[in-house]
């Protein structure tokens, strides 16, 4: 019932859409992306072989499976797992439009990176399609928020920035060089990486702090969350490379933010 709070205001404006889908969609997008990159982490070959990717894939439905059927009421079974089952072929449909992708560009030179946007999209219309009694009295659209703007928000930010596709030596070496030289004057790989990571944190915590902000009604205080933010970069921000990307990258998760929460919650 406290997933209530600061929401009633957005109650009258709110989207007609039932709770039953926020849910779904949370759990449908949040298992998509946020199980992968749980999964990745245990081995940098996991979800590049067969066997690795069917076992993930495995993983993933009976995940999904058991979720519904401790989450929603009057559930039939048979359906759920049927609607289980959906999912994950959706997902695996990435493999396919990699392939795609990566034959249309070798032919035409041209970046379609953007079509990885179709499976998100493909499984939040999906979702429509079943609708079933929530166990617990919450406000999933709050739910939903809290999930999609953490690792699906991550994704869908670095396929704008197109972090997943292979960079060109000279864009992968001036960026390198922008964070070596943003530290101590020597680019480590590693180091690199565990920046990436704690820098995809803050812009989930960033991402949720505006989504609080907005269901209280203070929605000023947001620019007070890129403030502070720009003040802690502000020793990087003298290499243009990095400023650049740190720019767009800040920009674009914000808005994000700001969007998807104005869609859910109704706007003000």
């Amino acid at each position: 019932m406290c997933v209530r709070i600061g929401l009633s205001r957005y109650g009258g404006a709110a989207m007609e859409i039932s709770q039953s889908y926020w849910l779904t969609l949370a759990i449908a997008l949040g298992y998509e992306y946020g199980i992968k990159q749980w999964w990745e982490r245990l081995g940098s070959n996991s979800t590049h072989t067969v066997r690795g990717y069917v076992l993930f894939r495995f993983i993933h439905l009976a995940l999904l499976c058991v979720t519904g059927f401790l989450l929603f009421s009057d559930m039939r079974f048979a359906t759920w797992v049927a609607f289980s089952i959906g999912l994950v072929i959706l997902g695996s449909l990435e493999l396919l439009l990699r392939f795609f992708i990566d034959r249309i560009q070798g032919a035409t030179h041209l970046s379609f990176y953007q079509l990885n946007y179709l499976i998100p999209l493909l499984i939040a219309l999906y979702g429509r399609f079943i609708s079933y009694t929530p166990r617990l009295d919450l406000d999933y659209r709050l739910v939903f928020l809290l999930i999609f703007l953490a690792h699906p928000a991550n994704c869908f930010i670095r396929w704008a920035l197109h972090k997943d596709e292979p960079a060109p030596v000279s864009e992968s070496k001036s960026l390198s060089e922008a964070a070596a030289t943003s530290t101590d004057g020597r680019g480590d790989p590693e180091l690199d990486d565990q920046r990436a990571k704690g820098g995809r944190r803050i812009g989930t915590l960033e991402r949720w702090l505006i989504v609080f902000l907005i269901a209280s009604g203070n929605v000023a205080g947001v620019g007070l969350v890129i403030t502070a933010k720009s003040i802690v970069r502000y020793p990087q921000l003298g290499n243009r490379a990095f400023a650049e990307y740190y720019l767009f990258g800040t920009l674009l998760s914000v808005v994000l933010a700001l969007a998807s929460s104005f869609v859910v919650l109704g706007g003000l």
